[in-house]
C-alpha cells in the first residue's frame, strides 16, 4: 500500500467513475485481509486494517464531493 500523501494526491485526481473502482477495490482488500487474519496469521493485521480504513473513508469524501460539485 502506498503512502499516505501519494494516496491522496492521487484520489485527488481522480474521475467519479475510476473513484467508484478504487473504493471498491480497497473494500475488497480490506474484506480479504479480514479473511486471512481469522484464517491464518498476518503480521500487520491493525496496521494495515487502519490504513485500508482511512483510505476508504478518504476515497468516500473526495467522491461526495465530486458528485455534489
Amino acid at each position: 500500500m502506498k503512502n499516505n500523501k501519494a494516496l491522496s494526491q492521487e484520489i485527488k485526481n481522480m474521475g467519479v467513475e475510476q473513484l467508484k473502482v478504487a473504493v471498491d477495490e480497497m473494500r475488497r482488500e480490506l474484506f480479504q485481509l479480514r479473511l486471512k487474519s481469522t484464517t491464518g496469521h498476518v503480521k500487520s493485521f491493525a496496521s494495515d486494517q487502519k490504513k485500508l480504513k482511512s483510505a476508504i473513508a478518504r476515497g468516500l469524501t473526495y467522491l461526495h464531493q465530486k458528485i455534489q460539485a
